[in-house]
């Protein structure tokens, strides 16, 4: 039975398929395996107990991964208070994977509006993703300064979340914007938050490379290096 952090319960679990490459920098660095001593083993040889496995990423809210459409929907309207109406389903014509959209107000205090889609996959037909943006796309009032005070808000919630360091970072310099932190669990899954938008040079200081965001990407997935999206067959052409 996976047991989560006590603490991920206001945003502990996942978001589109974000690129392979971005998800990658959340599997960096060693693996530990799980070995928790047995009470009730007679044993004299103590098994060793991982000193940190850090939180366990599960999916986002209510939704875990694996989860069927149905159980996800039913977890949005009870949730989030919203009808079913609300919902929109999509599917990714180049994964073959389903969509389940919805807008949700206020995640975060004052931070406006945010899209939320939960991705099911080619083959199971259960969840494996969830993202939430945050853009003018989901709120016309959102600004460059709620990007960053949202952005903020989240980095410093996931770094309090006690994630080892070799499995976690951030503040990571992208060609489109910030990486402001990744992290992945024992068995592989990732969270992953990404403040993006137009970087262009400070014109009072030239050497300085000033970011002005467009979007907050905040991503949970289980196990990015193996998704479960439609691939050609090796050989096939």
């Amino acid at each position: 039975m996976t047991t989560r952090h006590p603490s991920l319960s206001a945003f502990r679990r996942g978001t589109l398929l974000a690129t392979a490459a971005a998800l990658a920098l959340c599997i960096g660095g060693g693996v530990a395996a799980k070995a928790a001593a047995d009470s009730s083993k007679t044993s004299n040889t103590a098994q060793p107990e991982m000193e940190n496995a850090g939180p366990s990423i599960t999916g986002f809210r209510g939704a875990d991964f694996g989860m069927t459409q149905a159980q996800v929907r039913q977890v949005i309207e009870s949730e989030f208070k919203l009808p079913a109406s609300a919902i929109t389903a999509t599917t990714n014509d180049i994964q073959h994977t389903e969509v389940l959209n919805v807008q949700v107000p206020e995640l975060i205090p004052g931070g406006g509006a945010a899209n939320v889609s939960y991705i099911f996959g080619y083959q199971s037909h259960q969840l494996i993703q969830v993202s939430v943006l945050w853009s003018k796309q989901s709120d016309p009032g959102m600004t460059p300064q709620m990007l960053y005070q949202n952005g903020e808000s989240l980095q410093q919630y996931f770094v309090g979340e006690g994630f080892p360091p070799d499995r976690s970072g951030g503040d990571i310099a992208t060609g489109s914007g910030i990486i402001l932190f990744r992290a992945s669990d024992p068995a592989l899954n990732a969270v992953l938050l990404v403040l993006s938008g137009t970087l262009a040079k400070d014109a009072k200081t030239p050497n300085k490379t000033v970011l002005t965001p467009a979007a907050l990407t905040l991503v949970y997935a289980a196990t990015p290096q193996n998704p479960d999206i439609f691939r050609l067959p090796k050989g096939a052409f």
